[in-house]
């Protein structure tokens, strides 16, 4: 809210007359700034939708890498897909996109609910939980505090997916062995 069109400008090198030919103001670049990380996000998810070969978890993996390789590149898209925005800043198509993108994550959870491979419960609870820790790495290889081949990297990764993988009652790790 505090920064200006002429800043905004100045940071994208670009005269401030370029920004108003383009948008009405900072609120409807914001929105489409916003629309564009969340199709982005959605991209990333649904390329490998059809690599069932995959399996869920190494959809989500690869997901995720996408995801910590772009932070270490464009932060600031990164950080927009997976922060929430002010409320009242955004207009409802912003809403709408962003809604695609946790369905197109969900619908990943849900498959991997269908083949047994995610715990029974909600996807949008159980895809929360695995973006939360994605979220961790992401946000600390954007302010360059990890590097995307940091050691702690993989063991939050895995730790993402076993938050959410399912565990039959059978199973030492389910008896707390």
């Amino acid at each position: 809210r505090a920064t200006t069109t002429p800043e905004i400008a100045v940071r994208a090198g670009v005269a401030e007359a370029t920004i108003y030919r383009h948008f009405t103001g900072k609120e409807a670049l914001l929105n489409e700034a916003y629309r564009e990380a969340h199709r982005w996000g959605a991209s990333i998810v649904r390329e490998h939708e059809h690599d069932r070969a995959a399996g869920v978890r190494e959809r989500l993996r690869r997901v995720a890498q996408r995801l910590i390789e772009a932070a270490a590149k464009d932060a600031a898209m990164v950080r927009m897909l997976l922060h929430r925005t002010e409320p009242g800043l955004l207009d409802e198509r912003s809403l709408a996109v962003a809604r695609g993108f946790r369905e197109a994550l969900e619908q990943v959870i849900a498959t991997g609910k269908q083949e047994g491979k995610v715990r029974p419960g909600s996807a949008e609870l159980w895809a929360s939980v695995w973006l939360a820790l994605v979220t961790f790495v992401v946000d600390r290889v954007s302010v360059k505090e990890w590097a995307p081949d940091h050691p702690s990297v993989t063991p939050t990764l895995d730790a993402a997916w076993e938050a959410i993988a399912y565990r039959s009652p059978e199973s030492p790790v389910a008896r707390g062995s």
